[in-house]
């Protein structure tokens, strides 16, 4: 009995050692502080913390489902980061319940968000948000998301 409790112990040890230790916490806590320097930056309208933590050829993608029929498009990401440097401060995307998942130097991050437009909630939807590590940190490679204008949560009244 006494042996075959060791020998249980011996493998559930050797299980334990043998599985990847990714460092999900601080990898997932990385990606994350990319995403959240992102929405810092689009917040205070600083065109520059947004760049840095995109990547060269960084996508932007949407699912516009406001005015009419569902249309899916590109955005060019030059494009939005231009309209956030005019913006005056007045673009505030609140994200929350974020799912970040991390598999070593990839992540992607599902997250809920809000959009307020000089403090009013203007539309809302879901950030589908995929990142590479390269040597520099976490990098955005593509941000995809969904807009509607109903049924909007207000985070910043909870």
């Amino acid at each position: 009995m006494m042996s075959r409790v060791r020998s249980m112990s011996v493998l559930l040890v050797s299980v334990w050692l043998s599985v990847p230790t990714s460092a999900a916490g601080q990898d997932g806590a990385g990606a994350r502080a990319a995403v959240e320097q992102l929405f810092a930056g689009m917040r205070t309208a600083d065109p520059d913390l947004v760049r840095s933590v995109l990547a060269d050829d960084a996508r932007f993608a949407v699912l516009d489902e406001r005015n009419g029929p569902r249309t899916v498009r590109a955005q060019s990401i030059d494009g939005w980061v231009n309209a956030i440097s005019t913006s005056g401060g007045s673009w505030d995307e609140q994200i929350y319940d974020l799912d970040v998942k991390v598999d070593g130097t990839m992540g992607s991050i599902w997250a809920p968000y809000t959009f307020y437009l000089n403090g009013q909630i203007s539309h809302c939807g879901i950030n589908s948000i995929e990142l590479l590590q390269d040597a520099d940190g976490w990098k955005i490679t593509q941000i995809s998301d969904t807009r509607r204008q109903s049924n909007c949560p207000d985070p910043h009244g909870v």
